[in-house]
C-alpha cells in the first residue's frame, strides 16, 4: 500500500503545529481526516489563552476545510476528567508531581484516536509532537527518538506508548525544526500559521495550579503544617504540602535568614512537616522508578547499563532512560 492510498487520521488541537502535520501529509498524498478531541466541559471552563477552548476546534476545522479534509470532533470530557483531572490532583495530595500530559496520551488521546482510526477505515494515525518514530526493518519493531530541535522535543511525554501504536503512529514534525513549521503553515496558507503556541497545563488557568487545586479539594484535604529540618528543627509553616515539589527554594515562609539557602528535600505526610536542607541534600546515589514502559523490550529480566538524564521545567524533575 502507497503512502497515495493509505487514509490516516491527524489529531487536531487547532494549534500551528497538528495543522502543519495534517497539511504535509495531504501534501505528501494521504487521504486526511481531522480530529479534534473535546478534552473539557466549555460551559464551565474559562478558557483564556488556554487550548482546547472552542475557538481551536473551529481553527482546525477550518485548516481541514482549507486542505479539504474532513473533520471530527470527539467528546472526551468525562474521562478527561476522571483519568487526567482527578489524577493530577491526587498526585499533588500525595505530594508528588504529576505531569498531566503524559497521563493525557496514554490514557486519552492515544486511546481514543485509535478507536476513531479503527471506525473510519484508518490505516495510520498522525500528531504534531515533537517526536521521531523510526520502524526498524532488522527488529520489525519501532522507535521512539527525540526531535532534531532540542527546545521542543516532546519525546518524554510519549514514553508509555506501545509498540503496537508506534507502528501506525506518524510524527512529521520531529524532524524539522520550529522555525521551518511557522514558515511551511504560511506557505500552505494556514490561517493559524501565526497563532502562538500553548505551553501550560490545558485546564490550568492564569491563577495557576494552586488556584485550581484550593477550588477543587477541602481545606480538610490539604491541611497546613510545619516546616523542619532533616534533624527536625522547627524553622517555619506552610500553607499546605501541595504548594511544594523536591527542589524548590522560593516561596519557603521560613523564620531563618534569607541569606541561608533551602531547599525542599522530602514530605512528612503522615505528621504534615515540610523538610529543607541544604542543595547538597537534594543529590542522592540511586532512585526507585515505577510505571515504566519498554518501547523496545530488553531480552530477559537481567541487570543492564543505561544512561540516564534528568531535566527540570517548570516544577517538575524528568528522567530518560538509554540503553548503552
Amino acid at each position: 500500500m502507497t503512502q497515495s492510498n493509505q487514509k490516516v487520521l491527524v489529531a487536531m488541537s487547532g494549534g500551528v503545529d497538528s495543522s502543519v502535520t495534517a497539511a504535509l501529509l495531504k501534501n505528501q498524498g494521504y487521504d486526511v481526516i481531522g480530529v479534534h478531541m473535546n478534552l473539557r466541559d466549555t460551559n464551565l471552563a474559562n478558557f483564556g489563552s488556554r487550548c482546547c477552548s472552542p475557538i481551536d476546534a473551529n481553527d482546525a476545522r477550518r485548516v481541514c476545510d482549507k486542505i479539504n479534509a474532513p473533520f471530527y470532533i470527539i467528546n472526551t470530557e468525562e474521562v478527561f476528567r476522571a483519568k487526567v483531572i482527578d489524577y493530577f490532583i491526587h498526585e499533588y495530595l500525595q505530594s508528588r508531581t504529576p505531569n498531566p500530559c503524559v497521563e493525557c496520551n496514554n490514557k486519552i488521546k492515544f486511546n481514543y484516536l485509535f478507536q476513531k482510526a479503527e471506525e473510519l477505515g484508518c490505516d495510520l494515525v498522525a500528531t504534531g509532537h515533537y517526536a521521531q518514530v523510526v520502524q526498524d526493518t532488522v527488529s520489525n519493531s519501532s522507535r521512539l527518538f527525540k526531535a532534531v530541535d532540542p527546545q521542543k522535543d516532546q519525546s518524554y511525554f510519549l514514553f508509555g506508548l506501545s509498540q503496537k501504536a508506534l507502528q501506525k503512529t506518524l510524527m512529521p514534525l520531529g524532524g524539522i525544526p520550529k522555525k521551518m513549521v511557522r514558515k511551511l503553515a504560511e506557505e500552505f496558507g494556514l490561517a493559524v500559521a501565526t497563532k502562538a503556541d500553548s505551553q501550560e497545563i490545558c485546564f490550568i488557568e492564569d491563577e495557576g495550579y494552586k488556584a485550581f487545586l484550593e477550588t477543587q479539594v477541602a481545606p480538610s484535604l490539604r491541611p497546613r503544617g510545619s516546616v523542619q529540618t532533616k534533624d527536625g528543627t522547627y524553622i517555619g509553616e506552610h500553607d499546605g504540602l501541595y504548594r511544594y515539589t523536591i527542589g524548590q527554594r522560593k516561596g519557603l515562609q521560613l523564620t531563618v535568614k534569607e541569606s541561608e539557602q533551602y531547599f525542599v528535600i522530602g514530605f512528612d505526610t503522615k505528621r504534615h512537616v515540610l523538610i529543607v536542607g541544604s542543595e547538597k541534600d537534594l543529590y542522592q546515589s540511586a532512585l526507585t522508578a515505577e510505571k515504566i514502559n519498554w518501547i523496545r523490550p530488553p531480552k530477559g529480566i537481567q541487570a543492564f547499563s543505561c544512561k540516564a538524564k534528568f531535566y527540570r521545567k517548570k516544577r517538575s524533575y524528568r528522567a530518560y532512560l538509554e540503553y548503552i
